[in-house]
């Protein structure tokens, strides 16, 4: 056999020493060879059969011993393989043969993700300057696709097979995928000061006070559900009005996907008023009462008292509750 011939056999196969084997691992619970056969490693007893390159999830490690050394393949949250009992030089090129191997697998995985890739660095670039609020609704699709990405794909990847330039490059996908709030924090007070710094001549002119600082940030806060607490007399129907007007006019929203709710019908007709000013549109606030009574005329095709008794019920459990 010549030396060449002689490296490669090295390289694709491990066989344990029967003594220091039976030492190790008297009861035989681990595999006694191993054979990297493509993308596979074929295993000779022990309790895996065949290991799958994907299913590595670190480098192979080789650990010296007093007479032999032992091979360890890391499988993530399975158990790991050990190959017992073997020589060192030996298990050393066979340790570099798997990874070279699993490297060029990952490799190979991470140029079927080109588009993925593309499309997730789009979105991670936008969120440096947001053109809207970056809501949860809106990230979160990235932030899945990155974590899914990252799962099967980067954490496997070795950075000196990628070389810095490559895993540079796939460094905000990782930060997407394993810190995301932090990415959407960054993001929100990115567009939150720009907005407010945008618009700022329109919250100093929307009423006839300036709105406060608080009342500018509940305006250009356009996340999934919000919340915004204030009580008697602090301005909550000038903050509806200015945000309404906002959205309308920032393109955010169209007026017909606009709900506005208020209990008296006075004050439903006086932020229609004020909004319709304030932007140039349109925009209708109800009442609870009249909401109700639209949606069930609308659905069971009913107008009048009876239609008017069953709004009104609903309006009443709805306070009551």
């Amino acid at each position: 056999m010549s030396g060449n011939e002689l490296d490669l056999w090295i390289s694709m196969e491990l066989v344990s020493r029967p003594l220091p084997a039976f030492l190790s691992d008297p009861f035989r619970k681990h595999p006694r060879a191993l054979a990297l056969q493509d993308d596979t490693i074929a295993a000779s007893g022990g309790a895996h059969a065949r290991i799958h390159l994907s299913e590595i999830a670190a480098s192979p490690v080789v650990q010296r011993g007093r007479v032999s050394a032992r091979l360890t393949l890391n499988l993530g949250i399975q158990p790991c393989v050990l190959l017992p009992g073997v020589q060192e030089a030996a298990a050393r090129a066979f340790a570099q043969a798997v990874e070279t191997a699993w490297s060029g697998y990952n490799l190979a995985q991470l140029s079927r993700e080109d588009a993925a890739i593309a499309s997730l660095m789009t979105a991670i670039e936008g969120l440096k300057a947001p053109a809207r609020y970056p809501a949860a609704c809106l990230v979160a699709p990235a932030a899945s696709q990155a974590a899914d990405l990252d799962a099967r794909v980067l954490k496997k990847l070795t950075p000196a097979a990628l070389g810095e330039e490559t895993m540079a490059r796939l460094a905000p996908i990782t930060e997407l995928a394993r810190n995301p709030e932090q990415l959407r924090d960054a993001a929100i007070a990115a567009f939150v000061d720009q907005q407010l710094t945008d618009w700022k001549e329109f919250f100093d002119t929307v009423e006839s006070m300036p709105l406060t600082p608080e009342q500018r940030l509940s305006v250009v806060v356009d996340e999934d559900a919000t919340l915004v607490l204030a009580g008697a007399g602090s301005g909550k129907t000038s903050v509806i009005t200015a945000k309404a007007a906002y959205l309308v006019k920032a393109g955010i929203r169209q007026p017909h996907e606009l709900l506005l709710l208020a209990f008296a019908k006075d004050a439903a007709t006086e932020m229609s008023e004020r909004i319709e000013a304030r932007c140039g549109v349109p925009i209708m606030a109800r009442t609870f009462h009249a909401l109700a009574y639209e949606i069930i005329g609308t659905v069971e095709g009913e107008k009048g008292q009876c239609a008017r008794d069953r709004s009104r019920a609903v309006r009443t459990r709805s306070v009551a509750s």
